[in-house]
């Protein structure tokens, strides 16, 4: 079987059949994939401020979940005390820690999945807390306002959408006849030609 050739750039022949089968050279990527995500990689923050980021949240790592609501309220008002005396900001994320579970558990807790009504109501005003002070920090222009709409929309449940409520009219002519139908048809053409009507043309 022939082979079909053809003279590349170099002068060379080269068989058109390898040509088809080449591919182009994959750049070799880091052990952070492309970069674009990776923190390390986009953050302006110095090493001590990584450093105090770290603290902040380990310390809470070796906490276990709380098991009552009166524990639960007192580990709320207990991390609200350390953010304050520590001057860190208040995050979802330390807030489950402090409470010894996760950001899944406390979205079960706030949706009243597992808990008692009790306790949804502090995971929502604890929440409603942490969206306060975002919102505050992002009026006077010391958070990006898009970090302020990602935190808002995947945390705080709020949205951006447009809804529209479409009432159904009242269909009174439904069991109106054929018959009907048409007659009323033809009474709204005279209509349409007269001007008038009754058909009173003075």
């Amino acid at each position: 079987m022939a082979t079909e050739k053809n003279k590349s750039n170099t002068g060379k022949v080269v068989s058109l059949d390898a040509k088809r089968h080449e591919q182009p050279a994959k750049k070799p990527r880091g052990r952070n994939g492309t970069g674009t995500a990776s923190i390390e990689k986009n953050t302006t923050a110095r090493p001590e401020e990584i450093a105090q980021a770290v603290r902040n949240a380990f310390q809470y790592f070796n906490r276990e979940c709380v098991k009552t609501d009166e524990e639960c309220a007192e580990r709320i008002n207990g991390y609200f005390r350390d953010c304050y005396e520590q001057q860190m900001i208040p995050t979802v994320e330390n807030l489950s820690l402090a409470l010894g579970t996760v950001r899944q558990v406390l979205w079960q807790w706030e949706n009243g999945q597992g808990c008692s009504s009790k306790r949804t109501d502090m995971v929502k005003k604890a929440k409603q807390i942490l969206a306060s002070i975002d919102a505050e920090l992002v009026s006077s222009g010391k958070i990006p306002q898009v970090v302020y709409i990602f935190r808002a929309k995947n945390f705080y449940q709020m949205s951006d959408q447009q809804e529209i409520t479409i009432n159904a009219q009242d269909n009174r002519d439904q069991d109106i006849s054929a018959d009907d139908i048409a007659k009323r048809y033809l009474e709204d053409g005279k209509t349409v030609e007269t001007g008038f009507a009754d058909g009173d043309g003075e």
